[in-house]
Order: C-alpha cells, then sequence, then structure tokens
C-alpha cells in the first residue's frame, strides 16, 4: 500500500464513522498494517468494561509469528498443526495477495498488561 494509499484509508475511516465502533480504533489498526506507515513501538491502553489493557500495537503478521513462536515454546504438536493451516491459507491465497482480510474488530498486541481492579497479569500477547 503506497502512502497515498494508505492517507486515502484514514480518511475513508473518519468520513464513514458509522461503519467503525470507533475510527480511531480503526486508524491504530490501519497504522499497524500498513507498511507504508511505522507504527512501531506505539504502546496503547484501552480502557474496557472493568478492565485497563495496555500493550504495543502490533500487526496481525507479526502476532501471527509471535504466536507461533510462544506455541513452540509450549507444544510442538500444536504449533506444528497451526503453521500448516496458516501455510494452507497461504498457499491458496491468489497473485501473493493476503490470504484474508485483516478482522476489523481486532487490535493486536504484544506485552500485554491486564489490570482488573487490584490484580495485574503480565501477558506476552
Amino acid at each position: 500500500m503506497s502512502w497515498k494509499k494508505a492517507v486515502q484509508a484514514g480518511l475513508r475511516v473518519l468520513l464513514q464513522q458509522d461503519e467503525h465502533a470507533d475510527p480511531h480504533l480503526a486508524l491504530l489498526r490501519l497504522g499497524a498494517e500498513s507498511p507504508e506507515i511505522d507504527a512501531k513501538d506505539v504502546t496503547i491502553t484501552l480502557v474496557m468494561d472493568v478492565a485497563l489493557v495496555t500493550g504495543t500495537l502490533v500487526s496481525t503478521e507479526t502476532w501471527e509469528h509471535l504466536h507461533l513462536d510462544q506455541l513452540r515454546d509450549h507444544d510442538w504438536d500444536l504449533r506444528r498443526m497451526v503453521k500448516e493451516a496458516i501455510g494452507h491459507l497461504d498457499e491458496t491465497a491468489e497473485d501473493g495477495r493476503r490470504r484474508r482480510e485483516v478482522d476489523r474488530r481486532f487490535l493486536h498486541l504484544r506485552d500485554v498488561t491486564y489490570r482488573t481492579g487490584r490484580a495485574v497479569h503480565v501477558l506476552p500477547l
């Protein structure tokens, strides 16, 4: 995606607010997914019902790689199954396009801190 296309996509998000629950979160996701935007090391805090979630924003692709690495540390068979499933999706993608659209409902984070009341949980993803 060129820089111009990234700007146009950002404008579409802002102008079509009825399609997005929060256009600012959609812009963060767009920034993380676009190779033309340097959204590295962007740390965000999200307020969710009764919790605060803080983490560093990453693209879906980066999150998938980190997730596979985490699985390798715990269960080789599960990692192999997930990797083969993702590989199958990659093989069936046409002309090098992404195997599926990025799900707009999610932001992917690494180095996550999840706080509820006095409890604090630190998670890799």
